[in-house]
C-alpha cells in the first residue's frame, strides 16, 4: 500500500472524525444551555427559601434537584463504548494482518496499519476493563465500594 492510498483513506476519516466531534460538542452545549434555562426559570418562580425547601421535599422537586446536574455520565455507557471500539479495532486490525498475505504489492502497508490498529483495539479493551474494575471498586456500578480501601 503506497503512501498516496494511505493518505486517501486516512484524511477523509480524520476530517469526518473532527466534524463528528465538533457537532457532538455543539449538541451537548445546546442541551446543557436549554436545561440551564428551564431550570433557572423554574427556580425564579420560587419566592423564598421556605417554598424551595417545601418544593424540594415533593417528588417533582426531588426530580428537579436531581436534574440540576447538567450532564449525567453513566459509567456503563463509557465502558461499553470503549469495549465496542476495542473489539471493532481488534477485528479490523486482524483482518488487515490477514490481508497482508493475499496482497503482493501492498503487503507491508497492511502489516503496519494492521499492527497499529490491533494495538489500538487492545488499548481500548484494556481501558474498558480497567474502567470497569475501578468503577466497581469506587461503588459507581450499583454497589458498595470494595473493602480494600
Amino acid at each position: 500500500m503506497n503512501s498516496d492510498n494511505i493518505v486517501a483513506i486516512m484524511l477523509p476519516s480524520l476530517l469526518a472524525w473532527i466534524a463528528w466531534l465538533i457537532f457532538s460538542t455543539i449538541r451537548r452545549y445546546k442541551i446543557a444551555k436549554l436545561q440551564a434555562d428551564v431550570q433557572s426559570k423554574l427556580l425564579e418562580k420560587v419566592g423564598s427559601g421556605q417554598e424551595l425547601l417545601a418544593y424540594a421535599q415533593t417528588e417533582t422537586g426531588k426530580e428537579l434537584l436531581q436534574s440540576l446536574r447538567v450532564e449525567r455520565v453513566s459509567p456503563y455507557g463509557r465502558i461499553i463504548g470503549a469495549l465496542q471500539t476495542g473489539i471493532v479495532l481488534i477485528l479490523f486490525g486482524v483482518t488487515m494482518l490477514m490481508l497482508h498475505s493475499h496482497v503482493d504489492e501492498a503487503g507491508n502497508g497492511f502489516v503496519v496499519l494492521g499492527s497499529l490498529i490491533t494495538a489500538l483495539g487492545f488499548g481500548f479493551s484494556l481501558s474498558a476493563i480497567a474502567s470497569y474494575y475501578l468503577s466497581k471498586s469506587f461503588g459507581l456500578l450499583n454497589g458498595a465500594p470494595s473493602q480494600g480501601r
